[in-house]
């Protein structure tokens, strides 16, 4: 399997005109939150959650929200790479893993050209990036439509620079990074999929990463680094529905990320509730 380095990004999460501007109290009380900005054409902002580590969070809120709201996400999770792999590079190398075996586990998922987007921040300068964004067909191994609620998030984004990676997430500024939780980076990203489809879902996620996984309870983690640090600092994990509570959760929000840990100054993990911010 051709190798190339992939690292954690951000996630997006979901928020209400309401939470955005009143955020709430378990937020606002362990994480220092800055003023992202306004995206390109008007239609939605964010706040950021920035880490040391350079990874972050996205608070997204639409401030006109459009019908094809959905169509216009990228999705919940993004990973990237650095500054010597181009966006088109990227896609191309995923595209063709895909393609190739294992593929995408007959699930029917590959990748679109990159698109460019932005922002301007809070000080006025402009932000650029390129998104490369998965696509899905229906295929022979595609779970069936009540695994998707919220329309398909089978698989991560990849949003890489144009403009320099510090404009858009500060991680070298001290004051933002500092947080009252002692949150220092992004430790775990787990992936919920549908009971017996652990298999194809590895399939996928090695080809989009680009490496082999490890098995560890029933599940299987990919190693990644994250942008500000060197070495592994992270993990995605793929496991397969066991319970009730995750077979609900699938029916709710469907196959994609079902929860988050942070890692903290103590050693501990810090648990960060998203259930309610995908929609």
């Amino acid at each position: 399997m051709p190798s190339q380095q992939v690292y954690i990004d951000h996630l997006l999460l979901q928020f209400s005109q309401e939470q955005f501007e009143a955020l709430p109290q378990w937020i606002s009380g362990n994480f220092t939150v800055i003023d992202g900005g306004v995206h390109t054409g008007g239609l939605s902002r964010n706040k950021l959650i920035i880490f040391r580590d350079g990874t972050y969070l996205e608070l997204y809120n639409w401030i006109i929200k459009p019908e094809d709201w959905r169509e216009r996400l990228p999705g919940d999770f993004a990973l990237t790479t650095l500054d010597s792999i181009t966006a088109e590079a990227s896609q191309e190398r995923i595209a063709n893993a895909l393609a190739s075996i294992p593929g995408d586990g007959g699930v029917g998922v590959t990748y679109s050209p990159p698109r460019e987007g932005g922002r301007k921040n809070a000080e006025g300068f402009d932000v650029r990036w390129k998104i490369v964004k998965p696509g899905y067909t229906k295929a022979d191994a595609t779970p069936g439509d009540e695994f998707y609620p919220r329309g398909r998030t089978d698989a991560p984004f990849f949003c890489h620079d144009i403009t320099p990676r510090t404009r858009r997430v500060t991680y070298d500024m001290t004051s933002v990074t500092q947080h009252p939780s002692g949150a220092t980076g992004i430790e775990l990203i787990e992936v919920l999929v549908p009971k017996g489809a652990l298999s194809r879902y590895t399939d996928i996620y090695a080809s989009i990463v680009g490496a082999t996984p490890e098995e560890s309870d029933g599940a299987v983690e990919f190693r990644l680094s994250a942008p500000g640090v060197h070495g592994f600092s992270g993990y995605i994990r793929v496991r397969d529905a066991q319970t009730v509570e995750d077979e609900q959760f699938l029916r709710e929000k469907g196959i994609g990320i079902s929860s988050l840990e942070l890692r903290s100054e103590t050693g501990q993990p810090i648990s960060f509730s998203i259930a309610e911010f995908l929609q």
